[in-house]
């Protein structure tokens, strides 16, 4: 005997769960249903924050003034806000450089000279053991 229901498989579960959840239960009409799925993929294609984070100008503001990243902040501050959120993670913020400043896609284009130099001065500056307190 299966604890999945004995001669129901996963497939039969799955089709009888996405039944249910695609209507609002017995009498529900397809444009319903379908209004209902779009106010959820809305919900879950949230943007992130495209200003400073009081968190984020807040760790700008620690930052000595020659190693503060204006040009990054100005130009893409939700990326400022993901540095000042993962700084003192020993194992994410390294992999979050190595993300910004890589390319594993091959061909893209880039920061602009500004900004990258910004991204790679942050990097310096936490791999000298800034960012490690």
């Amino acid at each position: 005997m299966s604890i999945y229901g004995g001669r129901r498989g996963w497939k039969d579960f799955n089709d009888v769960f996405q039944k249910r959840a695609a209507g609002d239960g017995p009498g529900a009409t397809a444009a319903s249903a379908a209004a209902a799925s779009d106010e959820w993929l809305d919900a879950r294609k949230a943007a992130p924050a495209n200003y400073l984070l009081p968190s984020a100008r807040k760790w700008i503001d620690s930052l000595p003034a020659d190693v503060r990243p204006n040009a990054l902040a100005s130009r893409y501050p939700r990326i400022v806000n993901l540095i000042a959120a993962q700084w003192t993670d020993h194992g994410a913020c390294p992999l979050l450089f190595e993300d910004l400043l890589g390319d594993r896609r091959g061909g893209r284009a880039g920061f602009p000279p500004d900004v990258h130099r910004d991204l790679v001065g942050l990097q310096e500056f936490w791999f000298n053991g800034h960012g490690l307190r």
